[in-house]
Order: structure tokens, then sequence, then C-alpha cells
């Protein structure tokens, strides 16, 4: 999980169960996705199915904010489980040099997405659902490295973030604020 510059009138998200049971399958697939080559990682997470992780969402799903599982970590990658009730949302918040391979398990997810066009100007690039039909969703360094995410319905996601919230890198979460007819001024929440 990242470590989170955010204040505290924000809900914190509930780390549930900080261990999966061990299952090797499970754990073959943490592995693998981690190992994976980042050219090859979209088609692998692409055919990744709710049902291969053989967890229960009701036993995961918080009553409100989120939680999230970190099954995968190492100083090169993490691999987190978001789980968020219907009508919760993760506020806008940045990935910093990294690239996040996002990929809808269970329900509808809203992605509200910006890339940075200066400082503390961005320009929305993706308002959109997502759903376990879609594409798996890329967050690049340069590129689509704002998010807001909001639950149309009771949705469980997948995370693999290269490199991971270590050695100083911090999640920063933000509000934006028209500034002109296609940027957005972002101002830290702390």
């Amino acid at each position: 999980m990242p470590r989170e510059s955010q204040p505290s009138a924000l809900p914190r998200p509930r780390v549930a169960d900080p261990t999966l049971p061990r299952h090797p399958r499970r754990v073959s697939l943490w592995t693998d996705l981690a190992a994976a080559p980042i050219a090859g990682l979209p088609h692998q997470l692409a055919r990744l199915r709710w049902s291969d992780l053989d967890l229960s969402l009701a036993d995961h799903m918080p009553n409100r904010s989120w939680a999230s599982l970190r099954p995968f970590f190492s100083e090169a990658c993490e691999v987190g489980l978001f789980f968020l009730p219907r009508g919760e949302r993760i506020p806008l918040h940045d990935h910093p040099d990294m690239h996040v391979f996002m990929r809808v398990l269970q329900g509808t997810l809203h992605v509200t997405s910006y890339t940075l066009a200066g400082p503390r100007l961005a320009r929305r690039t993706a308002d959109t659902d997502l759903d376990e039909r879609s594409p798996v969703w890329l967050v690049e360094p340069h590129r689509d490295n704002l998010h807001t995410l909001e639950a149309r319905t009771d949705v469980a996601f997948l995370d693999v973030l290269r490199p991971p919230y270590i050695a100083g890198r911090v999640c920063t979460y933000f509000t934006a604020t028209p500034s002109s007819s296609d940027l957005w001024h972002l101002t830290p929440t702390r």
C-alpha cells in the first residue's frame, strides 16, 4: 500500500487481512505478475479473472472508504488488491515516476485521469467507466499519472506498481479546479 500524504479528514483505507491464505496457485500468480516484463504484463492481466483468485468479495468489502491487500511486494514491484463499496471513492492522487497497471476484476469503477502539463497544472485525459470486460488501464510516469477512482458498484481491482512506493516515493492527494479551457489547477490537500 502506498505511503500516503492525505489529510486526516479523508477516510483512511482499511488493510484487510495483511496476508492472504498461502494457496500455491495464488502465490505463483503474484510472483508471475511481479516478474512479467512490462511489455507482456497487460496481456497477462487481461486474462486474469476474479474467479482465479478464489476470494469472496463480501469478505473483503468494507462498509465505507476502501480496503486493500498487498499479496506481493519487493523493491521493484508491488501487487495490490483494492476493494471499494458502491459510491465510495479514492480521491485524486498521483503515482510519481511509476508505471501502474490496473485491472478491474469485479464491478464497475469510474476513472477520471489527468496528465501533468506544468507545475501544479494538469490536463484531464480520461473520464470513463471500467469493468471486468475493459482493457488493462495503464498509468505511466508522464501520462495519466493522476486519477480519481469512484465505485459505481461494489468493485475489486488489482494494481501492479513498478516501482512501488518506497525510498521516499509518496502518494500525494490533490484537489483539481478548472484553470483554463483545458487545464486544471492542482492543490495538494496536505
